[in-house]
């Protein structure tokens, strides 16, 4: 049963009902109250703190803002400034306002009873824009008395002429809603919370209680997924390519197609003003260009790290295939062998080749551009850099140490740095990062000219419907996020592949039944994670390894497959070492 039900079930038998007020009818966007001081800056953090701990240890009862801010230590500062960063912070508790409404609609007598120092006015405002219209409050800094003593809540009982057994008060403290309103006499329920992790820092508890307090029934499963899952990580990668970019403001940036589409709506968000390209090639797309050079080892670095028949080898560079070999087999993880040299010199090139240099041409790529993408090994940036006689500035969604080391550090920027561990799962997670923040499209296969203009061939591709919500739901949070107070927060790159790490190794059923059927490419077409009944597998076990090997999310497949109580992260890492 949810909470709003529950509310209002628990509420059926009394004629009024008051709530507490943070963490009952509002949520902050930060897990601690003076993580909002934080928020402005260390130096204010400490004195707000020195100041209110000095004014309680002065005063008996509860304190207000203004005793607070007449501290000496607060002399510099302006308590306007607190009470709109409180203001901006609020966002309505979702499942206790719309409980709220349907109490309002029964003709209930609604309160609020807070302690807190913010003034009355301040809390019946930030109520207000979030969404409440009640009957009074009563805010303990007004009375000098607290709920805790049970002294705020039975001035509320004079005050509103009600009975204690006509009130029923509803609190996430069981200390000082639920005992307190108990001194007084009026029953209580205990709001359930989520509990709070003490490890997490001001970034990482801002960013969770963010997303917790904005998703709603009103979003799809696919939209709280990009919400939750990519939306995190594409804020915290665009932000630190901005500050990249501004290290290099002649260049221009260059966002690869497919992968890179969701990545540059979202920085399109952030940087409204900025002009960014969208480089419209694929490996595929660049060999017609690389067998017309004859250059065998690039050529092999663009193919797909798969076994692949001559047939298969010859439609990636458009051209045809010597009959001898369009059924043999080459073993492409192997490197370039002597047979794979043999093939691709008995390929003819075609006019693709041309066009290929004539749509890079037309681009504009030049030296020192920035090329952001989510590849391992900055094979396509390579490839560019090659074709077009340039170096370029590469800036990777990646956190692979090869980069590094094929690439010169004023070459080539890694968002991501992983653990042993956090690396097995991001690589396990990989290709399926890559669909979800791919455009739903074709792959770029090759080009046409008419005139001066080129435009791009494309591989046919049913659009998912399921992409289309993720991707919204990583739009929404990019558009909540610039909307509220944690705007100008920068998060760690831990932080931001947190909750992808997350759903790759510790995927809810509702997650895996969402994406389990999607498919990626990776030298052919495979579901993600789809078994058959596991009858079926105990009738053919062969059935199964084969399978489980072309899963392309294994911890997902075995999550389905068995649905036990199961720790599937350390099996899967534990087959991987």
């Amino acid at each position: 049963m949810n909470i709003t039900i529950k509310i209002i079930r628990r509420a059926a038998p009394y004629k009024a009902v008051a709530f507490d007020v943070f963490d009952t009818l509002l949520k902050r966007d930060v897990v601690k109250p003076t993580d909002l001081f934080a928020l402005c800056g260390e130096e204010f953090a400490r004195a707000r703190v020195q100041a209110e701990t000095e004014v309680r240890a002065a005063i008996h009862g509860e304190v207000t803002l203004a005793q607070i801010y007449a501290q000496p230590c607060m002399k510099a500062y302006d308590p306007a400034q607190e009470c709109a960063m409180e203001m901006d912070a609020v966002v309505p508790n979702l499942p206790v306002l719309a409980a709220v409404r349907t109490l309002q609609a029964q003709g209930k007598r609604l309160y609020y009873i807070s302690d807190m120092y913010l003034p009355p006015e301040q809390i019946s405002a930030m109520l207000k824009k979030c969404g409440y219209e009640l009957d009074g409050g009563f805010v303990s800094c007004s009375y000098g008395i607290q709920k805790r003593s049970g002294g705020l809540f039975r001035r509320f009982l004079r005050e509103t002429g009600l009975k204690a057994g006509q009130v029923l008060f509803i609190g996430d403290s069981w200390r000082a809603d639920v005992m307190g309103a108990a001194l007084a006499g009026i029953p209580a329920w205990h709001l359930p919370v989520m509990e709070k992790k003490t490890e997490e820092t001001l970034e990482s508890g801002a960013v969770r209680s963010f997303i917790e307090n904005r998703i709603s029934g009103d979003m799809t499963r696919a939209g709280k997924l990009g919400f939750s899952v990519l939306g995190p990580l594409e804020i915290g990668f665009c932000r630190w390519l901005h500050q990249r970019r501004l290290q290099h403001p002649e260049a221009r940036i260059f966002f690869l197609a497919r992968d890179m589409y969701l990545t540059r709506e979202i920085y399109g968000m952030l940087y409204p003003e900025e002009t960014t390209e969208y480089l419209q090639v694929s490996r595929r797309s660049l060999c017609p260009a690389l067998l017309a050079e004859g250059n065998d080892s690039l050529l092999a670095a663009a193919l797909p790290r798969q076994i692949l028949t001559g047939q298969q080898i010859a439609d990636y560079c458009g051209a045809l295939c010597p009959p001898e070999y369009s059924e043999k087999k080459f073993d492409l993880k192997k490197g370039t062998s002597a047979d794979l040299r043999t093939l691709l010199n008995a390929l003819q090139a075609n006019k693709n080749a041309s066009l290929v240099l004539g749509y890079l041409q037309n681009a504009g790529i030049r030296q020192g551009d920035i090329l952001v993408d989510i590849g391992s090994g900055g094979t396509t940036q390579m490839l560019l850099e090659h074709l077009c006689s340039i170096k370029l500035y590469g800036l990777q969604l990646s956190g692979d140490e090869r980069l590094q080391e094929r690439l010169s550090s004023d070459r080539v920027g890694v968002y991501l740095s992983l653990s042993q561990k956090e690396a097995l799962l991001y690589w396990a997670g990989q290709p399926i990062l890559e669909r979800l923040i791919s455009e739903d499209i074709g792959s770029v296969s090759g080009y046409r000219k008419q005139e001066t203009t080129f435009t791009v061939r494309r591989e046919t591709q049913e659009p998912e419907k399921v992409i289309e919500e993720i991707q919204g739901g990583a739009k929404a949070f990019a558009h909540a996020w610039q909307a509220s107070v944690l705007k100008n927060l920068v998060f760690s790159p831990k932080t931001a592949i947190h909750p992808f790490l997350q759903l790759m190794g510790n995927p809810t059923q509702e997650q895996l039944e969402l994406m389990g059927p999607l498919t990626v490419e990776d030298g052919g077409t495979y579901t993600l994670a789809v078994p058959r009944p596991l009858h079926v597998y105990l009738c053919n076990p062969n059935a199964a390894v084969r399978d489980f090997r072309d899963a392309r999310w294994k911890i997902g497949f075995m999550k389905r497959l068995l649905r036990w109580p199961l720790p599937y992260e350390r099996i899967y890492l534990a087959m991987k070492k």
